[in-house]
């Protein structure tokens, strides 16, 4: 009944994404415009035709992302969305599980996405992932001490050049769970569009210790309609010492007689609360991605720095079944080693499981939640926690 393949035109997912998202009319021209860039950058469009009719689409990004200790391909998910009198005839079902497969075959071992509701794709096999903190204040509040002897100088960039592209790839291969950016992804961090209608301007500034990238900052600049004051938004601020830190966050504090408040997007572990000389207007938790493992065999070799044990995992995977049945999950010196058969222990979706190896849950909250079952066999095998944290989207 469903056919699942390539868009014949990427165009054809317009109408339906308009319907879905309640694009107004404002923002369509701009929509069509990400849609040809984003196919210009290699984004591809698949979805499920009935005949000739589109009933559901999505679009398919091709990252690396740190997973653990390596960097594994992974699949982003974005645009996903169906027509509305398509919905509840199994069309987005079907092309989830063509979804799958054309990511199994393109080698990308894990997918990540942003979901508008967690339990639409807690059905389909994703589980939470990662979150962030947001802060929120006036740039005077900052209070970093004057550094002597650091001479780190601040370059402000519309589009980063080819050193700190470098530095940021380099940074995203050892931390969080990062992913390396190229042109595509740097177009789409910095292009300004028409449905965002308070961002004024996006960027990066580039912190320099001699002729070394030392740090990168990413930035927005927004303000509200009808409003005076500016907002300097940070999604991004990579950094590998205390004293590159201190630099940026003078450089934030220096913005006081240009912008108005400060919003940082952090990771859960990173603490900015020492250099606040009072409490923030806004200190939130915002919940973000979510992940699902595309093919358990070929996260053999995964670096996890773990003590050594051995786990087998009975899994259930409707929508992959070449992730069905048991496993045998082995660490050894820093190394996964993923076989199938085995005596299973513990007994998971493949969602539990994905959000354990993410390093975002544990077995033991998993279980203690009711999402895995622990089978006779199991001694209290764990992997150890991680702070996930992923500044892209799509």
């Amino acid at each position: 009944m469903f056919d699942y393949r390539q868009l014949d035109d990427p165009q054809q997912i317009l109408p339906i994404a308009t319907s879905a998202f309640a694009l107004r009319l404002a923002e369509q021209s701009s929509a069509d415009a990400w849609l040809n860039d984003s196919v210009r950058d290699g984004r591809e469009l698949f979805g499920v035709y009935e005949e000739d009719r589109l009933l559901s689409g999505y679009m398919l990004y091709d990252y690396r992302m740190r997973l653990r200790k390596s960097v594994i391909p992974m699949g982003g998910i974005g645009l996903l969305c169906s027509r509305l009198d398509a919905r509840g005839k199994g069309a987005v079902r079907r092309m989830i599980g063509g979804c799958l497969k054309t990511m199994q075959e393109k080698g990308q071992v894990v997918s990540v996405l942003d979901p508008f509701d967690e339990s639409f794709y807690r059905n389909y096999g994703w589980e939470k992932f990662s979150r962030l903190q947001c802060v929120e204040f006036s740039p005077g509040l900052l209070a970093v001490p004057e550094e002597v002897g650091h001479d780190i100088v601040a370059t402000d960039l519309s589009y980063p050049d080819e050193a700190s592209m470098a530095f940021y790839n380099d940074y995203a291969a050892t931390h969080y769970t990062l992913a390396q950016r190229h042109h595509p992804e740097w177009h789409s961090r910095t292009r300004l569009l028409s449905w965002a209608q308070d961002t004024a301007a996006r960027g990066v500034v580039r912190f320099n210790h001699g002729e070394h990238v030392v740090g990168l900052m990413g930035y927005d600049i927004r303000r509200k309609t009808g409003e005076y004051h500016s907002t300097f938004a940070v999604n991004l601020l990579a950094y590998r010492t205390e004293t590159t830190l201190r630099a940026m966050l003078r450089y934030i504090r220096r913005l006081s007689h240009q912008v108005s408040a400060v919003h940082l997007e952090l990771p859960m572990d990173a603490h900015i609360w020492p250099y606040l000389a009072n409490r923030p207007a806004k200190n939130e938790i915002r919940d973000m991605f979510m992940i699902r493992i595309v093919s358990i065999a070929d996260l053999d070799g995964l670096g996890i720095e773990a003590p050594d044990l051995t786990l087998g995992i009975e899994v259930e995977d409707p929508l992959a079944p070449w992730n069905e049945g048991a496993w045998t999950l082995s660490i050894d010196s820093g190394r996964l080693a993923v076989a199938q058969g085995g005596t299973p222990a513990i007994r998971c979706g493949i969602g539990p499981l994905s959000s354990v190896l993410s390093g975002f849950s544990s077995f033991v909250e998993m279980i203690a939640a009711g999402k895995a079952e622990a089978l006779e066999s199991y001694r209290g095998q764990d992997l150890p926690k991680t702070t996930p944290f992923l500044a892209d989207y799509f």
